[in-house]
C-alpha cells in the first residue's frame, strides 16, 4: 500500500472524506505530496486538521509552519542549499537537538542519520507540507540574511506573542481548545518536596552529613557478570556494596537509606538509567549522592557532557571499562564536596521569587530571564524549570517551554501542573498519544477528587 493510500485511508476512516472520493482522487494524483495538495484544495479539512493526520501516518509530530516562530540562530546550522534540495527548515535547538520542519513526503532515516552526523546534535522532525516548508526556508533564510533574529510565519501577528501553532487530533469531534487542562496557582504547584528527616546512622554537623562506617555503593546494572564484577571489586576495596538489576529496583533501594555513591547503568529495563539520574538529582533527599555513569551505547564525549549537563551525572564511563579506572573514579566520587552551596540557593531562591512576581504581573519577558538565572543557579529543582516553562510559552517560546516542563517532570514525576502543561503543549503540536500519556500520569497524582474527574472526563474524549 503507498504512503498516499494510506493517508487516504486514515482520512475515510476518520470521516473527513468519503471512500469513493478518495479513490479517484489517488487515480488522478497517486503520490502523497499531489494527493494531499487535492485534499486541501477541496476543502474537506484545513491545513491543521490535515497535519495532525499526517502526523498520525508519519509517526511523528506535525507542526503548522504558517503559524510558527523560528529564531533564526538555527539556521546556521544547515546551509540554504541543503536545505532547499531536501526540504530541512530548522526550528529551534532548545533540549540540546535541532529540532526540525521536514517535507513528510521526502524525508528518510538516512537524511536524518546525516544530519545529526554533521550537526552533532540530535534530530527531532516534525511534519510538514511540501509546498508549506519550501515556503518557509525561502521567507525564514531571507529573513536571516537580512539580520533579523525570528521569523513568524504567515498567521502570526507581531504584536501578540508567538506559539507553536494548535493542531487537531486526528479524531473526529475532538478539538484542542475543548480539552481543558485544569490550572491551579503556580505557588501551589511548584513547591520542592520537602527536605526528608536524616536517616538513624547518619549524625549532623553544621546541617553536613557525616558518614559512619564504610561508604555504602549501589551499583545498578542489568548484565549480571558486570553486576558480579563490580559488587566483588568494591567490596574488596572496602565499601558497602549493594546492587540493583534494573531501574525499578534500583528506585525502591533508594526509599530506604541514601548510598553514598550511585554507580548506574545508562541502558537499563523499566526505567532507563538517565530518567533514573534526574529522579535522584531532583530528590531532595538524594541530590547530593554522586552519581557515576556507564555506558556501552552511548559513546563519545558529547555524550559525557550530555549525561552532566542535562542529567545531573557526576561522571560518565564508556563499556568496556578498566577496573582500576572504575575503582579511582569511585574513590574521587566519595571524596568530591557535592549540591550547591547556601549562598547559590539563595541567589536560585531570590531569582525563583523575582521570575514568580514578573510572570504575576504579566511580565513575561523579564520573568524568562530571572527564571533562566534560577534554573541555572539550581539546575535540579523541577520547581524553577516548571516557572521558566510558563515564563516561556508565554514569550511564544513553545520548544523550550516544552523542554522546561520535561525537565520539570523528569525530577518530579508527580509534577501535576508540569504533566497537564506538557498535555496542553503535545495537543499543540499534534502529538495525540503522548497527551494521553501526560494526562494519564496526571490523573494519577491530581490533588482532589473533583479534578480527577475532570481529567478522566478529558482523557475519554481523546481516547
Amino acid at each position: 500500500m503507498s504512503g498516499a493510500e494510506q493517508i487516504g485511508r486514515l482520512l475515510v476512516s476518520k470521516g473527513y472524506v468519503e471512500d469513493r472520493w478518495m479513490r479517484s482522487t489517488l487515480a488522478a494524483a497517486p503520490g502523497s505530496a499531489t494527493f494531499v495538495e487535492r485534499v486541501l484544495e477541496s476543502g474537506a479539512l484545513n491545513e491543521p486538521e490535515l497535519l495532525s493526520v499526517l502526523a498520525e501516518h508519519a509517526g511523528i509530530p506535525a507542526v503548522d509552519l504558517s503559524r510558527t516562530a523560528i529564531p533564526l540562530a538555527a539556521l546556521e546550522l544547515i546551509p540554504r542549499p541543503v536545505a532547499e534540495a531536501d526540504l530541512l527548515l530548522p526550528l529551534s535547538t532548545e533540549g540540546k537537538r535541532l529540532h526540525v520542519a521536514v517535507d513528510f513526503t521526502s524525508y528518510t532515516p538516512d537524511t536524518l542519520a546525516e544530519l545529526q552526523f554533521i550537526t552533532g546534535m540530535l534530530v527531532s522532525p516534525y511534519a510538514a507540507l511540501p509546498a508549506t516548508v519550501e515556503k518557509a526556508i525561502a521567507a525564514a533564510y531571507e529573513a536571516r540574511d537580512r539580520g533579523e533574529e525570528a521569523w513568524h510565519g504567515e498567521g502570526l501577528s507581531r504584536e501578540a506573542p508567538p506559539r507553536i501553532a494548535a493542531i487537531r487530533p486526528g479524531e473526529i469531534g475532538v478539538r484542542t481548545d475543548e480539552v481543558e487542562i485544569p490550572t491551579m496557582e503556580l505557588d501551589e504547584l511548584a513547591l520542592e518536596v520537602a527536605d526528608a528527616e536524616p536517616v538513624a546512622d547518619e549524625e549532623i554537623v553544621h546541617q553536613e552529613t557525616v558518614r559512619v562506617g564504610p561508604a555504602r555503593v549501589l551499583v545498578v546494572d542489568d548484565e549480571p557478570e558486570i553486576l558480579r564484577l563490580l559488587e566483588k571489586s568494591l567490596r574488596a576495596e572496602g565499601y558497602a556494596v549493594e546492587t540493583a538489576r534494573d531501574g525499578r529496583e534500583a528506585e525502591q533501594k533508594l526509599k530506604g537509606q541514601p548510598p553514598d555513591l550511585v554507580v548506574l547503568d545508562a541502558m537499563l529495563p523499566h526505567v532507563h538509567g538517565f530518567e533514573l539520574c534526574s529522579r535522584i538529582k531532583g530528590d531532595a533527599r538524594l541530590r547530593n549522592v554522586p552519581v557515576l555513569m556507564m555506558s556501552a551505547v552511548y559513546r563519545g564525549w558529547r555524550f559525557a557532557q550530555d549525561a552532566r549537563e542535562a542529567f545531573g551525572a557526576d561522571d560518565y564511563i564508556e563499556k568496556p571499562f578498566h577496573l582500576a579506572d572504575v575503582l579511582r573514579r569511585v574513590q574521587a566520587g566519595l571524596e568530591m564536596p557535592h549540591g550547591i552551596s547556601a549562598e547559590q540557593k539563595e541567589a536560585a531562591e531570590r531569582a525563583y521569587k523575582e521570575g514568580v512576581e514578573d510572570l504575576s504581573h504579566g511580565r513575561p519577558e523579564e520573568a524568562r530571564g530571572a527564571l533562566e538565572l534560577a534554573a541555572k543557579t539550581d539546575p535540579f529543582s523541577a520547581r524553577n524549570h516548571f516557572a521558566l516553562g510558563r515564563a516561556l510559552r508565554e514569550t511564544g517560546e513553545a520548544f523550550r517551554a516544552m523542554s522546561e516542563y520535561e525537565k520539570a517532570v523528569e525530577l518530579r514525576p508527580t509534577h501535576f501542573a508540569a504533566l497537564c502543561s506538557l498535555a496542553e503543549l503535545y495537543l499543540e503540536k499534534g502529538f495525540r498519544r503522548k497527551a494521553v500519556e501526560a494526562l494519564e500520569r496526571a490523573l494519577r497524582c491530581a490533588p482532589d477528587g473533583r479534578t480527577r474527574e475532570g481529567i478522566r472526563t478529558r482523557l475519554l474524549r481523546l481516547l
